[in-house]
């Protein structure tokens, strides 16, 4: 798959901007600091997976997913399939964005349903519910 295969298919459509790289050096930097090897890894693999998508933003560089992203590419791709569970809990079309961020974090699901209108308690409630299993 080329990255602008992924980049239409897989995420929100929104510019990569060096800034998302940086915060995604800081996720690396937490885990170093905590000497977690699996996060480390993961956040490794992310930061090589922001560059990746900033090339193509930047440059027009559209060649085939990285293969020391692709771990990372196939996360954000899982999640995906979560997202749209979330879209039809709170009664919107599932297909209504392809945002694939972190639905582990609450404050990321309030966030992003919230740009489509939805309440922080209807948001907190598709979390428990979908991703808490509550």
């Amino acid at each position: 798959m080329t990255i602008k295969e992924y980049i239409k298919e897989y995420t929100s459509g929104n510019r990569i901007k060096f800034k998302h790289i940086m915060a995604e050096v800081h996720e690396l930097l937490v885990e170093i600091f905590k000497f977690n090897k699996k996060g480390i890894s993961e956040e490794f693999e992310d930061v090589f997976h922001f560059i990746q998508l900033w090339f193509y933003w930047r440059f027009g560089l559209n060649g085939e997913i990285w293969k020391i992203t692709r771990n990372s590419a196939n996360k954000f791709m899982a999640r995906r399939s979560v997202w749209r569970r979330i879209y039809l809990f709170v009664d919107l079309p599932e297909d209504i964005s392809n945002f694939v961020g972190n639905y582990n974090k609450v404050e990321k699901v309030i966030r992003h349903l919230n740009k489509f209108g939805i309440s922080k308690e209807k948001a907190e409630e598709a979390y428990k519910k979908i991703i808490l299993n509550q």
